[in-house]
């Protein structure tokens, strides 16, 4: 008889004890549990210059964890979990022995072995693999066919085995590749480009290995995954300043969207273009890019993809002066985001968070001028989690512009030194794009000594 599932109470309690980041008031989502543990395991990774061994934390795994699925996640998810919680696992309800049939603990020691009806796994295998494929594999039925019988059970070897013998992919490979694409996504957001194209190059080749080799159930989704791995890979390039590399990327990704009848993913490629186009000082082409884009994205599923779309050409009317049209765009983009659900639509869009609404719309209202700059900017660099540090660099460099217009010189020489250590941490290309435009404000107006003392740190650094 299997385990009794007791939901783990204590997970769940201590997540909820914490606010959401977001500023909602409302407590911590699984999702944001999940993003602060990944980060949390980024820094701890990049700190030890090794690498990660880990497909990412979701709001699914979370979800598991909470229901009692899995009562002992590996160690990097335990330390992650116990330090966003403060708590320690004991705490937290995880524990390596089985609850009986009464949903009691009863103690299984480390050296203990456990037989299902086909396949053990004991000491040999390290509590923290005991995850949910090796109960899985622990309690296989009879009718097992010989050929998944034959599959590795542990993730990277299962990968492993699947590349050489593409034919065999099966859901859990996939879905473990689809996962490490999302990863990446969100480790873009932490980690400076150069950290992140390593790892990047040899996802994108292990994806190419599959391409058009795998059953027809799966070629679909092995497409999108691949192209929305050309398509960071684009990002990635742009922010490493390898312009042309980038556009060779960007344009492989829209070869594999228009291949996989993908229009969202189309669509998030024109949306990259769109940041090249407008750092050539090319704005209406930006804007024609990314109103192509939103003609891509009626169908369900894509609100996240929307709002972000439209939040961008709010930017870029703003930076072209078209008040109306970047007001009615931020509109769209704010209507389209009451319907998204961010974190369940595609890789790309779990970056877009309330605060990255926010942000962009701090962006608008910064080339605009607009009355509520400053509460707004206020109330979005408050609600910032610490790892958005690049986000936060493009932030203070729009604030510190609209500073400049507004003839407020030391706001705007404090917020652009932030700028400048932010994005010279973070390696950034959109931020140093953010402050060569600053550079260009200021240039006139060095007869003010802060002004000129900035000024000098930007000729020195990004202008």
């Amino acid at each position: 008889m299997g385990r009794r599932i007791v939901p783990n109470d204590r997970l769940n309690a201590a997540r909820k004890a914490l606010l959401s980041p977001s500023g909602s008031g409302r407590p911590m989502s699984r999702q944001e549990l999940a993003d602060a543990c990944n980060a949390e395991l980024a820094v701890r990774y990049t700190d030890r210059a090794g690498k990660q061994r880990w497909a990412g934390l979701t709001e699914k795994a979370i979800g598991a964890l909470e229901r009692g699925d899995i009562r002992w996640p590996n160690d990097d998810y335990r330390w992650a979990l116990c330090r966003v919680l403060q708590a320690d696992e004991r705490t937290l309800g995880f524990y390596i022995d089985r609850p009986d049939a009464s949903g009691e603990r009863s103690s299984v020691s480390r050296t203990a072995v456990h037989t299902g009806v086909q396949g053990t796994w004991s000491a040999a295998d390290d509590a923290d693999t005991v995850d949910a494929v090796k109960r899985r594999t622990a309690l296989t039925l009879p009718a097992i066919s010989l050929m998944a019988a034959a599959l590795p059970t542990e993730p990277w070897k299962r990968l492993s085995y699947i590349l050489e013998h593409p034919g065999q992919l099966d859901e859990a490979t996939l879905g473990h590749l689809e996962g490490r694409t999302t990863e990446l996504f969100r480790q873009e957001e932490q980690l400076p480009a150069r950290q992140l194209a390593a790892q990047l190059g040899a996802h994108v080749q292990r994806l190419q290995q599959l391409a058009g080799q795998v059953p027809e159930p799966f070629a679909r989704r092995v497409l999108a995954t691949t192209g929305e791995a050309l398509a960071l890979a684009g990002w990635v390039a742009w922010d490493s300043k390898q312009y042309a590399y980038a556009e060779e990327l960007y344009g492989r990704a829209l070869r594999v969207a228009t291949d996989a009848g993908d229009g969202p993913l189309y669509a998030c490629v024109l949306a990259y273009q769109s940041y090249g186009a407008e750092a050539a000082g090319d704005l209406p082409y930006a804007r024609e890019l990314l109103r192509a884009a939103q003609g891509l994205v009626r169908g369900e599923g894509s609100a996240g993809t929307r709002a972000w779309l439209a939040a961008r050409e709010a930017e870029v009317d703003a930076a072209l002066g078209e008040s109306t049209a970047a007001l009615r765009a931020l509109e769209r983009a704010m209507t389209a985001y009451d319907y998204a659900h961010p974190h369940r639509e595609r890789s790309w869009t779990g970056f877009f968070t309330p605060t990255r609404l926010g942000s962009m719309t701090v962006t608008a209202y910064a080339r605009l001028d607009h009355a509520d700059l400053d509460s707004t900017a206020d109330a979005v660099v408050a609600a910032l989690p610490p790892t958005d540090a690049k986000i936060k660099a493009v932030i203070l460099a729009d604030v510190a512009a609209a500073a400049v217009q507004r003839g407020r010189n030391d706001r705007a020489a404090l917020l652009g030194h932030q700028a400048l250590d932010q994005t010279i941490s973070q390696e950034a290309s959109l931020g140093r794009q953010r402050l060569r435009e600053l550079h260009l404000m200021i240039v006139g107006k060095r007869s003010d000594p802060a002004l000129a003392e900035l000024d000098d740190r930007l000729l020195a650094t990004v202008a």
